[in-house]
């Protein structure tokens, strides 16, 4: 029987290290779509690597050059339900580098997600010169994503402390 909910493709974008592989590997742990010795052994692979956070990212990023150096290079692609909706993940890369490969994610997609780090030096790096956030945002908009989500990622950190005044500088820029 063909399954008769609606399907949206889901483009997760932004600068590099925004964070955008380990909010997907969250969504996909959240839905239940990895069970947890796959999680355990993530987090044993991020361990020896000392990139104890990074564990989550590994469900997007599953090729050894995206693991080694912490950075997506492929569009990730995965799957998640609800119970009115199909969705399709597409972890996009957020490098410089890498713009072509965000560019073959975001033309697929319906909905597109900026992902923003909060956390001090990161958040400004994305709008500077060179940085991809508002590049990201613009060429979704170009290639036809109807709706970008802003998510303002890692409000926990250290240099943020979950700042009801950094979210407002960040949701201001």
């Amino acid at each position: 029987a063909r399954d008769e909910r609606e399907h949206l493709n889901l483009v997760f974008i932004g600068h590099v290290d925004a964070g955008k592989s380990t909010f997907c590997g969250q969504i996909l742990y959240q839905t239940n779509q990895v069970d947890a010795r796959t999680i355990e052994k993530y987090q044993a692979e991020a361990k020896e690597k000392n990139r104890d956070s990074w564990f989550l990212a590994f469900i997007m990023d599953t090729n050894e050059e995206e693991r080694a150096k912490g950075k997506t290079v492929e569009v990730g692609r995965a799957h998640f339900d609800s119970e009115k909706k199909r969705y399709t993940i597409l972890d996009a890369p957020g490098h410089k580098n890498y713009v072509p490969n965000m560019i073959a994610g975001a033309c697929q997609a319906d909905v597109g997600v900026l992902v923003i780090s909060a956390r001090k030096g990161e958040f400004e790096t994305g709008f500077e010169r060179g940085g991809q956030t508002r590049e990201h945002a613009l060429l979704a908009k170009t290639l036809g994503v109807r709706l970008l989500v802003v998510v303002i990622n890692k409000m926990d950190d250290p240099t943020v402390k979950w700042s009801k005044e950094r979210f407002e500088e960040c949701k201001d820029k």
